[in-house]
């Protein structure tokens, strides 16, 4: 994650920051102190662990944003938590059951990412690779243009203009109401599962510098012209690293459970309670 890569240098520059506050009190400063709320220090692993709790809701701000969103929730955080037990609420029952429901929650989030590290190797990752994609099945792509109309018979006019002569690359410019018509139409190669299925089915079905009937999506009316069509080539391995990488992350975590339900005596009552 760019954030864990790159806060290195902010959090630095904050413990610089908090520094003199520590030596005014008379306390070392924790190596990988970021801020501090009272003298208690707001820590780098602290911000690491916050990330992760709330990364639904700072995952998309800009990195300085999300780093500083984050060590308010932090300073937020101690500052309730000190009035909390000022009133005496870290003794109370409800608040002992949180604290075992979130220890097993951080047991079971160590636990399986320690599992997840011994299974899910790169080792595992070449090996997948090589056996899914530059063994597996191969995919047959096409490389098409297309007009982009709002009716069947503007779609006929094109079709009847390119037999009289007309040149497609020159209609799609000067006609096509999508994004594509700027560039003649193009859209590059792609298999059958990247267009919606009208669009593919007839666009697979050409043959090489043929174009299509009028073909009707939810986009409109498009006239296809088939520019080539191959064998999809084998990607990298850097370029899907990272999708091999969350396939096998999924598929371990899953037999994770499965082995440990396996061996467990895991009984369900009354699963669906009824609402007074």
């Amino acid at each position: 994650m760019q954030f864990r890569r790159t806060i290195g240098n902010q959090f630095l520059l904050l413990a610089l920051l908090c520094a003199p506050a520590f030596a005014a009190h008379g306390q070392e400063v924790p190596a990988n102190t970021v801020a501090s709320v009272n003298g208690i220090p707001i820590t780098y692993d602290d911000i690491s662990l916050a990330e992760d709790e709330l990364i639904g809701l700072v995952g998309q701000l800009p990195e300085r944003q999300r780093f500083e969103t984050l060590i308010g929730y932090m300073v937020d955080r101690i500052l309730a938590a000190k009035a909390a037990r000022d009133e005496g609420l870290d003794s109370s029952p409800e608040v002992a059951k949180r604290i075992d429901f979130m220890k097993q929650k951080a047991l079971q989030d160590v636990y399986i990412g320690q599992q997840l590290m011994q299974r899910v190797t790169e080792a595992r990752v070449e090996e997948y690779f090589q056996s899914n994609i530059v063994s597996g099945p191969k995919q047959e792509e096409v490389r098409a243009r297309h007009i982009l109309l709002d009716t069947r018979e503007e779609a006929e006019a094109v079709i009847a203009a390119i037999k009289n002569g007309g040149d497609f690359v020159e209609l799609a410019k000067s006609r096509s109401k999508g994004p594509s018509g700027a560039g003649g139409g193009d859209l590059g190669y792609f298999d059958k599962d990247a267009m919606v299925a009208p669009f593919s089915e007839a666009a697979f079905k050409l043959k090489k510098g043929k174009i299509s009937a009028p073909v009707k999506t939810q986009f409109g009316w498009h006239v296809i012209q088939l520019e080539d069509r191959r064998t999809k080539p084998t990607p990298p391995l850097d370029e899907v690293r990272d999708q091999i990488f969350q396939i096998l992350i999924s598929e371990a975590r899953r037999e994770i459970y499965d082995e440990m339900r396996q061996g467990a005596d895991v009984k369900f009552v009354n699963i669906a309670p009824s609402v007074e």
